[in-house]
């Protein structure tokens, strides 16, 4: 649990309590990055407001089938979407939600088609488009692709996508952190604090081991 951000001084005590150490405690124990304090942190990552729409989800395809219509904090990750389509219908998708932290997020797009055709894939953060992919099949197969995405926290991610289905076909989109599979991401962590040098108590401010 983080120390104080602000308010009461920090005691000695507290420090150790929070990242260890030996006793005779002192300051030069607890420099960044010196064995104690580390300098990076696994925070979980939430995904809110999800809005926009999608063309319809073919009833057959229900989720032991491999269907997912939209929908975030699921499977693992921020976002999950596996969108069929059937017998020469247009899949459509244009979806939006919002992060809770600053970060690097990962993500994969892929098209299966039991013919042969190409869908696009557009990924916009903060109303900007920064990816777009076009992914072209050939009978009964899938081509996928991977990224990142530089979100800071309370910005949008917005997906959109189309794609034509000769029999089954299917749009998938996966959002997650540190990779496309999770809900983690590597953050940055007790900025406050030196790797050597002047340390003092009000360094300790908002620390966390």
């Amino acid at each position: 649990m983080a120390l104080q951000s602000s308010g009461s001084v920090i005691k000695m005590s507290q420090i150790a309590t929070e990242f260890g150490g030996s006793a005779p405690h002192s300051l030069s124990e607890y420099y960044k990055n010196g064995g104690l304090v580390p300098t990076q942190a696994i925070e979980t990552v939430t995904a809110s407001s999800l809005g926009g729409s999608n063309s319809n989800q073919p009833g057959a395809r229900t989720p032991q089938f491999g269907g997912h219509v939209p929908q975030i904090n699921t499977q693992g990750r921020l976002y999950t979407q596996a969108l069929w389509g059937d017998n020469g219908s247009t899949i459509t998708m244009d979806r939006n939600f919002t992060v809770d932290k600053t970060g690097t997020y990962n993500y994969y797009v892929g098209y299966y088609i039991q013919g042969s055709g190409t869908a696009t894939v557009t990924m916009y953060v903060n109303g900007s488009q920064v990816r777009s992919h076009s992914l072209s099949v050939g009978y009964n197969t899938t081509t996928s692709a991977t990224n990142t995405l530089s979100v800071s926290s309370g910005q949008v991610i917005r997906t959109v996508g189309t794609g034509p289905s000769s029999g089954w076909a299917v749009i998938y989109v996966y959002v997650g952190g540190s990779s496309y599979n999770n809900n983690t991401l590597v953050v940055s962590n007790n900025s406050n604090l030196p790797t050597s040098g002047l340390i003092s108590m009000s360094n300790f401010y908002g620390s966390a081991a």
